[in-house]
């Protein structure tokens, strides 16, 4: 049997968990995979480390130990939930859920040719699986609390989650929370009105700056690049629009050059992003700039909404965080939200990150450390580094669906389904891309918002419209630690019953 697919599988008569009654599916190589739920859910590096030696090649063996610690990190404990109605090449997978967290895994592991060993595999995220849910209702809105208190503090004992949480139904909240420390080594508490970093999250502010100006008739959303900053090449600014970069659908891409990546973690401002652009411009897109064509197809980069920032500047005349400061915090009353960078550097109510990753995103063994400066852009622009606090992203959710930052068509067209992220029928998952924004429809939960995630950061803002239900999540442990806390919810509010 060449190249056979194996997932956690044993007998049908020899385990059933308790908790759901799963049944395992038969499967020749039960015993190994056996072994590695025990290796795994020990939380023992020597466990995992016995287990990877045994049944992964010697050259594979520690890195695959390091991997599934890393994976533990970030889930927690597992439990086989079922097994998945979609096939992986022919043969199923296998559905998990966080003992803690409630988070969903689906492993796959394959064996090489002889059966010998297990050649590759790993985890699938940001899914869940088909079909009724637990809770299997949605939970009543005079549960959550206690709840959620119950959740999140056994998760912040297991030290799974550190940040600050927020669910609110219209213009009442239903729950917040704060939990861990804004800095650990001087034992400061994280507190509901604390800012976090919120990278990518950032990009909503951008989007809603561009709406108001187009309302204001200073700029329009089919105006290409080359009217405002006609230093661009004119081959691609006169292609680009403002609508492809609200949609990441231009094409325009520096990220993966190493060169132009840590130039940028020196920028201090939208302008010097912007000459750093320019300066590598031959090397954008992995070198293809000749001949270059719009690619009319979402390709998420940084790089779009630098320049957004930079149309803004321009535009009126000031800074990216004055027309911020003044058009959005201001009427908002967002009092806890940092978008000047000299303002960053003094305000002692911010949580510091902590993370398991090295500079070069690698996982290190140990405990998790507070992220250096020098390991994250500290700058705040267009396309991320805005700090704010969850009761503070609420006020400003609630402000544009209440039609007081933009007009109602504004809305509408910043909630439209432009382009298509990714798609998945068999989960029952589909992302599409408004203006700045993230459409999901995850199994029957549909929600609107963004993510962002850097060293040590990991924020979620969404709002649930058919529940008129707002779910945000900020933490300094990094992303998983917030989209943990986030998709719980979602199951939540809706476990696809």
């Amino acid at each position: 049997m060449k190249n056979s697919i194996i997932l956690l599988f044993v007998s049908l008569t020899t385990v059933v968990t308790a908790q759901n009654n799963f049944k395992w599916p038969e499967h020749e190589v039960t015993p190994a995979f056996v072994e590695f739920l025990e290796a795994y859910n020990s939380n023992n590096f020597d466990s995992l480390s016995l287990f990877t030696d045994k049944y992964y090649p010697k050259d594979k063996s520690n890195q695959e130990a390091i991997y599934w610690t890393k994976i533990h990190s970030e889930y927690g404990k597992l439990e086989p939930f079922k097994v998945a109605d979609e096939k992986f090449r022919g043969l199923p997978a296998i559905w998990f859920q966080g003992t803690d967290t409630k988070s969903w895994a689906k492993i796959v592991l394959m064996l090489n040719d002889d059966n010998t060993q297990i050649a590759n595999g790993g985890v699938f995220k940001s899914m869940r699986p088909v079909g009724p849910l637990p809770p299997y209702e949605a939970m009543r809105e005079e549960d959550m609390e206690k709840y959620l208190n119950e959740y999140i503090d056994n998760l912040s004992e297991q030290d799974l989650f550190s940040g600050a949480v927020l669910v609110a139904r219209g213009d009442k909240i239903i729950f917040q929370k704060a939990c861990g420390f804004k800095n650990k080594e001087e034992q400061k508490k994280i507190k509901t009105n604390t800012a976090f970093g919120i990278a990518s999250t950032t990009k909503t502010f951008t989007a809603i700056a561009i709406a108001q100006l187009v309302e204001q008739g200073k700029l329009n959303f089919s105006d290409p690049l080359s009217k405002y900053i006609p230093e661009y090449p004119k081959d691609i600014a006169n292609q680009v629009t403002i609508h492809h970069l609200l949609t990441h659908t231009s094409g325009l891409e520096f990220d993966d050059y190493d060169p132009f990546y840590y130039e940028t973690l020196e920028a201090k401002n939208i302008d010097e992003m912007l000459k750093i652009q320019l300066k590598y411009i031959e090397h954008m897109n992995e070198n293809r700039w000749k001949n270059f064509t719009v690619l009319n197809e979402f390709d998420y980069s940084n790089d779009n909404f630098i320049l957004l920032g930079a149309i803004i500047e321009r535009v009126t005349g000031g800074t990216y965080a004055e027309y911020i400061e003044n058009n959005i915090l201001k009427p908002t009353r967002m009092t806890h939200t940092i978008v000047d960078n000299k303002t960053l550097l003094n305000y002692k109510n911010r949580a510091t990150a902590y993370s398991y990753n090295n500079s070069e995103m690698e996982f290190q063994l140990g405990n998790r450390q507070m992220v250096s400066s020098s390991a994250v852009c500290n700058i705040i622009m267009s396309a991320g580094g805005i700090q704010t606090s969850v009761k503070d992203l609420y006020r400003y959710y609630r402000a544009i669906n209440q039609k007081q930052l933009i007009s109602s068509e504004s809305h509408r067209i910043l909630f439209t389904k432009h382009a298509v992220k990714s798609l998945s029928k068999g989960e029952k998952t589909n992302i599409h891309y408004g203006y700045g924004f993230m459409l999901s429809q995850n199994g029957d939960a549909f929600s609107i918002g963004h993510g962002g995630v850097d060293y040590g950061v990991g924020s979620r803002f969404e709002y649930y419209p058919e529940q008129d239900i707002y779910v945000i999540v900020l933490s300094n442990y990094g992303g998983m630690a917030g989209s943990n806390v986030a998709d719980h919810i979602r199951d939540l509010i809706e476990p696809n019953k």
